[in-house]
């Protein structure tokens, strides 16, 4: 289905756009939106120390020892942990250095230097360490902030590895909790205000305010103190959701509140993108298109709801594959929808067309018709009009059909067809409908300043089958089969659906049935009306099908003729044609063998080398063939057709005109070409011996091709009593189940040896 194959397209792009990072904006605009709405207290046992002065500045020693004494004061004051987030690089005097790492080292393992790692000019990693004389005998712990385009960190390690050196993360150290390898995320949902801080003046004595140090005291005793630099000219201030240029440490700080909350888990985009998925996928097979727009909803307001839902419980959600798959999914059936309903109208005239009726749920449970009509000579009218009115054309001619059914939808295909439905199953009925709407086109039609005649047939769908695509199609077949002579109304053929899947796979199994011996001759007789003699035989080709039985010669023949496998066809009878007169004449049977050529190949000069080289190869004497030209009407240049006929003749065979006097086998194609032999028609043999129109037809014909000098066989003969009536009327050849059935081979070299009157015997 369709939807489906939208639903997994727009999760494939948007899977494909979250692993390749385009979506990460989006992605971080929704955490940001989750940090403000989350407003987490933190635990309070991270307490932040800023200086304002750079106190690694070895210009300025007496910060260090700034330093020292305030990292004694947080020993006294019961700290439990102090992190020094800065990189003393430098040494300044001994002795200052000296105090330094003494006053680190007071803490008994309890003070911590900070190593940063970071990226140099040269683009290299590089882990920023501190001088010796500071850095002796004191723990270190590593920090890496990888902030991105926008200044955010949203990843922390559980450990700095730098070349073969691993150490702990600061925020790892300082919440004091196992944490796996690898990365985190940071929930920047705590409150800001809640995470206490003090400058790092507040830790030095003052005479100006005595009883400062004591207070800061209680807030200090048993808690973390990491002290950093508040000088964002130094630290490459990173932001956090709420919050611009603020210091680097605080970054640490939020993660270790994140690891000691525990809001470590994250919801993956390809949880959502599939989960969405589900939900379109089922919500396709509904047939309710508003059930289908609700749970797309339904889903854009569930995933919004699920951000502020996981921001409310610390987890963070990647929401942006799940944004852009239902935006992609909206769009592709957007579009979708607008390529369907721009197919539903006709541009040029505003009428509804075929995929219009196609889609049409009533026309599909309970109109029992539908009807195409096909316009004749459209496209040359049109060619003729000038542009502007080819839409005119076109609804002066829906106008005329809607005179008949006022309230009727007409319905516009490609080109010259034109469908509606019509309420009537009776084919009378509709019969009788259609000529009163040929009757209307009898009158030209006045476009613009031009009078328009229009030739108009119809065909017509009586299927009793919900598939309405299916009866268009066949209604459509129908009218591209009428003319306006001869067939004008054509109704379509009910056919199973096991019928219909075979029939268009025809085309390739008449290659196998060619090959494996399904298609085969069998022969009959021409006789001498006086004695019953043999004069002949026609090779008729079968098609016995190993399933569907024996496929009628019209059927598989016409099927051969549009997949252009009407040369292979023709050749294999007429090769098997020759073998079979071979044959009789090794029994004594020295008489013509009549074989089928379709009028299509008597327009390419390919007709002349395929008899010749039949002839050659399987060495029948060219006398004895007849090749009989069926269906005249198809030669479209006698000029042409002469031509190869007359070829034809001089390589030895005699050319028959079948099925004479209907259709375009008449006096015409009789004159222009060279023909050696006719055979009447059975509609007129039939009837000789009721009609006597009929009779007298036949007896003309058959005095025309005396005076012609060409011989003619009357075809049709069904029993004895026309038999009769043909010999009376001065027939001499006759053919046809009243003396024999197409049979075998092997049946025709037995026919001769029966008599007269046991020939008879059989007659239908």
């Amino acid at each position: 289905m369709e939807r489906i194959r939208h639903a997994i397209l727009a999760g494939l792009i948007a899977l494909a756009l979250s692993y390749s990072t385009v979506l990460s904006p989006l992605d971080q605009v929704t955490w940001v939106a989750q940090s403000r709405v989350s407003a987490f207290e933190a635990s309070g046992e991270i307490v932040y120390v800023g200086s304002s002065s750079d106190l690694t500045d070895p210009s300025f020693p007496e910060r260090r020892q700034e330093l020292a004494r305030a990292l004694d004061s947080l020993r006294e004051a019961g700290a439990k942990r102090a992190y020094v987030d800065m990189t003393f690089n430098r040494s300044v005097d001994p002795g200052t250095d000296k105090a330094l790492n003494a006053a680190l080292r007071a803490f008994d393992g309890n003070a911590y230097l900070v190593r940063n790692l970071a990226t140099d000019l040269n683009g290299e990693l590089d882990l920023s360490q501190s001088v010796g004389s500071v850095s002796a005998g004191v723990p270190v712990v590593g920090s890496m902030r990888w902030k991105n385009y926008i200044g955010y960190t949203w990843n922390m390690p559980a450990s700095v590895v730098y070349r073969d050196e691993q150490m702990p993360s600061l925020a790892a150290s300082i919440a004091d909790v196992p944490v796996l390898a690898g990365e985190y995320p940071i929930n920047y949902g705590f409150e800001r205000s809640t995470i206490p801080s003090h400058r790092f003046l507040d830790l030095l004595p003052s005479p100006d305010s005595p009883g400062a140090l004591e207070e800061l005291s209680k807030d200090i005793a048993g808690k973390v103190v990491v002290i950093g630099n508040l000088n964002r000219a130094d630290t490459n201030a990173p932001n956090i959701p709420g919050h611009i240029d603020v210091p680097a440490t605080m970054v640490d700080i939020y993660a270790a509140e994140t690891l000691k909350a525990g809001y470590t888990r994250i919801v993956d985009e390809w949880l959502v993108i599939l989960s969405i998925l589900c939900a379109l996928v089922l919500a396709s097979i509904a047939g309710n298109r508003w059930l289908r727009n609700s749970v797309v909803a339904l889903c854009l307001m569930t995933l919004l709801a699920c951000v502020y839902i996981t921001a409310t419980l610390g987890i963070i959600m990647s929401a942006a594959g799940g944004l852009t798959m239902l935006g992609t999914y909206s769009l592709l059936r957007a579009r979708a929808n607008w390529k369907k309903n721009y197919r539903l109208v006709d541009a040029d005239t505003g009428l509804p067309t075929f995929a219009a009726l196609e889609a049409d749920q009533d026309t599909a449970e309970t109109v029992p018709a539908i009807i195409v009509a096909k316009i004749h000579r459209f496209e040359e009218v049109r060619r003729t009009l000038p542009s502007e009115l080819h839409a005119e054309y076109l609804l002066r001619i829906v106008g005329r059909l809607k005179a008949a059914k006022k309230d009727a939808s007409i319905y516009v295909g490609p080109g010259h067809l034109i469908a509606w439905t019509f309420p009537e199953k009776e084919p009378a009925l509709i019969r009788d409908h259609l000529e009163g709407l040929r009757a209307l086109f009898a009158s030209p039609l006045l476009v613009g300043e031009n009078q328009v005649d229009v030739g108009i047939t119809f065909g017509v769908d009586l299927t009793a089958s919900p598939n309405v695509t299916r009866r268009l199609a066949a209604a459509v077949d129908a009218a591209e089969r009428t003319n306006e002579t001869y067939e004008p109304i054509a109704i379509a053929e009910v056919a199973s659906d096991e019928d219909l899947i075979w029939n268009i796979s025809l085309q390739a199994r008449i290659d196998a049935a060619l090959s494996n011996g399904e298609i085969y001759l069998v022969f009959q007789p021409k006789v001498l009306i006086e004695t019953g003699e043999m004069v002949g035989v026609e090779a008729l080709v079968r098609w016995r099908d190993p399933v569907k039985g024996l496929i009628p010669p019209d059927h598989f023949i016409r099927q051969c003729e549009n997949a252009g496998r009407m040369t292979q066809l023709t050749r294999h009878v007429l090769t098997e044609g020759c073998k079979a007169g071979i044959a009789l004449a090794a029994r004594g049977l020295n008489i013509p063998v009549a074989v089928n050529i379709s009028a299509t190949l008597v327009h390419e000069r390919d007709i002349l080398k395929m008899v010749r080289e039949v002839l050659e190869e399987t060495g029948f004497d060219p006398e004895k063939l007849t090749l009989e030209i069926t269906e005249t009407y198809r030669i479209s240049n006698f000029d042409r057709a002469n031509e190869i006929l007359s070829d034809l003749r001089a390589l030895g065979p005699k050319i028959s005109m079948d099925d004479f006097g209907v259709g375009a086998a008449s006096l015409e194609a009789l004159q222009c070409l060279p023909f050696d032999e006719l055979k009447i028609d059975r509609t007129f043999t039939s009837g000789i011996k009721d009609n006597p129109k009929a009779e007298a037809i036949v007896r003309n014909i058959l005095q025309l091709g005396k005076d012609l000098r060409i011989i003619v066989v009357a075809e049709g003969i069904e029993d004895a009593a026309t038999l009769t009536k043909l010999r009376d009327s001065g027939g001499t050849i006759a053919q046809g189940f009243g003396i024999s059935r197409p049979i075998p081979l092997q049946e025709i070299m037995q026919f001769q040896s029966f008599k007269h009157e046991e020939r008879l015997r059989d007659i239908v």
